[in-house]
């Protein structure tokens, strides 16, 4: 196995499908209306909307931490709130699947899930484990310890 060869993982689906996703269960399982589905998609498009045009953060700056990105998602369902796009309840919940990461998982370590749990978390574990069986298999040594071949040749394969 050639580590340089593998393939980038699938893409898995966005945050907004898996929102869709999330809401589609809630609805099946009563504990919203399709009514609430439909103005909480709503809101979470705004808002979406609304980071994309706040732009980017400064580059070099560390990612928020979970605590900050809670309050900053408060903070723009309080808006959607005040601009009568949700009620109180419907932002409740959506406080409450963000917070239980059934938003879809924001890649990166800041956020919740990162690259733990999900078709990410599987495959990137899956990817890992292959190259650390790769390495182990290729060991550098012999049985008396002595050095035997080229570490580099482990890392990438430079001729392919």
């Amino acid at each position: 196995m050639q580590i340089g060869s593998m393939p980038p993982p699938p893409p898995g689906p966005s945050p907004r499908d898996q929102a869709i996703s999330s809401l589609d269960e809630k609805v099946e399982a009563g504990e919203i209306t399709a009514g609430d589905k439909d103005a909480m998609l709503e809101a979470l498009d705004a808002m979406h909307e609304e980071r994309k045009a706040a732009g980017r953060p400064e580059p070099g700056s560390p990612p928020p931490t979970r605590e900050e990105m809670q309050a900053n998602f408060e903070t723009l369902l309080s808006d959607q709130v005040d601009a009568g796009t949700l009620t109180e309840e419907q932002a409740d919940e959506l406080s409450a699947m963000f917070e239980e990461g059934e938003l879809g998982k924001p890649k990166g370590p800041g956020g919740p899930g990162g690259l733990q749990g999900g078709e990410l978390g599987s495959r990137a574990e899956e990817l890992l484990s292959a190259i650390l069986s790769e390495l182990q298999s290729q060991s550098a040594y012999d049985e008396n310890g002595e050095n035997n071949s080229d570490v580099s040749a482990l890392v990438a394969d430079f001729q392919a």
